[in-house]
């Protein structure tokens, strides 16, 4: 409880905090956390979180890898943008780092050595939802808050780790790689289709 004579009167911003407790159960499969007579608990942890922050209906089933030091889930919706998770040592990291950044380049190795292609990433990350969690023996973050991962040395073994996993739950899920090699294609012909129109308005200009 807050000492009231150094933070004086205080309310907790219950939303923030039961957004923190799902995000606990998530990140330990099984546990259930109590807070105030309500429980928090996930049986399947990252796909849990996936299924709970999309809006929309993905395109594909939700596909997961689960290592020892690497867990992740991803999907493709139609929304815009991407829309990323990541977290370190159970530490939710809003603003990513390096660990996230190695998961979008291993992704992107693992659908283009996958489909046997050279797809471009902002096709292929166009709509996707992921969630990351990494385990680092000796992280560095870069602030007080530790919202951004500075590692560098983990990049190889996070990028080959995400690229074989990637490339094992597709070989299994033949349906589901059907489905992703539509939604890039689809991003592809509306990237260049864009790109053409904004070349015809500035030739006039």
């Amino acid at each position: 409880v807050p000492d009231e004579q150094i933070f004086g009167k205080y309310t907790f911003n219950m939303e923030f905090v039961e957004h923190r407790m799902w995000n606990y159960a998530y990140l330990n499969t099984g546990l259930t956390i109590r807070l105030n007579g309500q429980d928090f608990a996930s049986e399947n942890g990252l796909l849990d979180l996936l299924k709970n922050e999309i809006d929309t209906e993905s395109i594909y089933p939700i596909g997961s890898y689960t290592g020892d030091h690497l867990k992740f889930a991803f999907t493709h919706t139609n929304s815009y943008g991407e829309n990323y998770f990541s977290f370190v040592n159970g530490q939710y990291t809003s603003d990513g780092g390096s660990h996230l950044n190695a998961f979008k380049e291993g992704f992107l190795k693992g659908v283009n050595d996958f489909f046997q292609t050279n797809y471009k990433s902002e096709d292929v990350r166009e709509g996707i939802t992921a969630a990351v969690l990494v385990k680092v023996k000796d992280p560095v973050f870069e602030s007080q808050t530790k919202n951004k991962l500075g590692n560098t040395d983990i990049r190889q073994w996070i990028v080959s780790e995400t690229q074989s996993g990637l490339d094992d739950w597709l070989h299994h899920n033949p349906d589901a790689a059907k489905r992703l090699q539509e939604k890039i294609q689809a991003n592809e012909k509306l990237r260049t289709e864009l790109n053409s129109v904004k070349k015809e308005a500035k030739e006039p200009a």
